[in-house]
């Protein structure tokens, strides 16, 4: 005759690698964002037992991925149109190629979006923070070369703002 401790042992064990496993399975299955970023915050959802639903969950699009009280899409815009008179005329902006880095400093938002003019691949840069009502736009920059990625990370840091590389 078996114990029911080492049942319950038994079963408990069994079920503990259950979860392990389903785990392991549903965390490489997160969508990725279309507008790249240094790091994200998951936001756990709520945890349920019931029965599965036929409808799928609906999943943020880049336009409806938040950034603090902003949105992709309205960091993105404001970005351009700080900068657009900066640009010769036949400036042409890459919204969906944009990057946008959560700052160490005010403001907090970093945005690169990526621009052709006059030939060049340039860069809209700016720095902001705010509210989409009231955005405050520490830098705004056209330029007609791209930042260099040590250069994005001395921004994001919140050192060597002055242009200087």
């Amino acid at each position: 005759m078996r114990s029911p401790r080492l049942e319950r042992f038994a079963l408990g064990a069994v079920l503990a690698l259950g979860a392990v496993a389903l785990a392991g399975c549903a965390s490489g299955s997160t969508p990725s964002s279309a507008i790249p970023t240094s790091s994200s915050n998951p936001t756990p959802g709520p945890s349920t037992t019931s029965e599965p639903t036929a409808a799928p969950t609906p999943t943020p699009s880049p336009s409806s991925a938040e950034f603090g009280e902003f949105t992709a899409d309205e960091l993105v815009t404001i970005c351009i149109d700080a900068t657009r008179s900066g640009f010769a005329g036949d400036v042409q902006f890459d919204s969906a190629s944009s990057r946008i880095e959560h700052r160490n400093v005010s403001p907090d938002w970093l945005v690169l979006v990526p621009a052709q003019t006059a030939g060049f691949e340039g860069e809209a840069q700016c720095t902001i923070g705010g509210t989409p009502s009231s955005p405050d736009i520490g830098l705004s920059s056209a330029s007609i070369e791209r930042l260099p990625e040590d250069q994005i990370q001395k921004l994001i840091d919140g050192k060597n703002e002055g242009g200087d590389r």
